[in-house]
């Protein structure tokens, strides 16, 4: 009996659960805003449904994957400095990136992640300098330079091209932009990072993220992997 209550208090203690965020309550959520936006959104702001694939994954512990839902949100909305993409796919898995305006086009402010394994959040905010996001004409190449406090993120950004990209039974023009980084510090590995924007509108209508990293901690190494593509199903937020 006391190795049935050992083994039974462990189950509790290493329960993992991965539940996604439905589109309603995105929804709801971008409703519920109480505060009026600082400024104009450089995107129409609402909720973005994009369809989803991919998953994430650690060894910690018991090990554990998450496997994404077929579903996920980015909503959009005004910051002081331009504006938020929040997205959305699990409670406890989320990123929001912030983009400033600038006259040289958009730039990567910052970008917070939150994982979420075994009941604990594992919160990451990188603030970046100078790094353009959608920049204006000219500009092709640039350096990444991000940092969280015990963490480097270099490495270099290219505008791809213009390509293509079929949403809803019409083809657009999609500004292609890649970040490709590694990372030193308490956080070790690299990543690279897609996205396709609408030429118009700006809406991100494609994103492929791809992390592989090994974070420090009590127990020793422990090593992560992302991969996701994200499809937008429409150019219209719902709100």
């Amino acid at each position: 009996m006391f190795a049935v209550a050992i083994a039974a208090a462990w189950l509790v203690v290493l329960r993992d659960t991965a539940e996604p965020v439905t589109v309603g309550e995105a929804i709801d959520s971008f409703r519920e805003k109480t505060e009026p936006s600082p400024a104009e959104s450089p995107i129409p702001e609402g909720v973005y449904v994009y369809a989803t694939a991919g998953f994430e994954k650690t060894d910690a512990l018991t090990g554990v994957t998450h496997r994404y839902p077929k579903r996920s949100t980015i909503t959009i909305s005004a910051t002081d400095c331009g504006v938020s993409l929040l997205w959305r796919v699990l409670k406890g898995r989320t990123t929001e990136w912030i983009y400033c305006t600038t006259p040289g086009g958009w730039e990567l402010a910052s970008q917070d992640e939150r994982h979420t394994f075994f009941g604990r959040t594992e919160p990451t905010t990188y603030v970046c300098t100078g790094v353009p996001i959608r920049p204006t004409a000219g500009t092709t190449k640039w350096s990444v330079a991000c940092s969280t406090d015990t963490s480097e993120e270099r490495g270099a950004g290219n505008v791809v091209g213009r390509e293509p990209i079929r949403i809803g039974g019409q083809t657009l023009s999609a500004e292609h932009v890649r970040r490709a980084s590694t990372f030193s510090g308490q956080i070790r590995g690299s990543s690279r990072h897609d996205v396709w924007f609408d030429s118009e509108s700006g809406v991100p209508v494609r994103i492929v993220m791809v992390s592989r990293t090994t974070n420090d901690s009590s127990v020793g190494d422990v090593h992560y992997e992302e991969r996701v593509t994200l499809r937008l199903t429409s150019l219209a937020p719902r709100r």
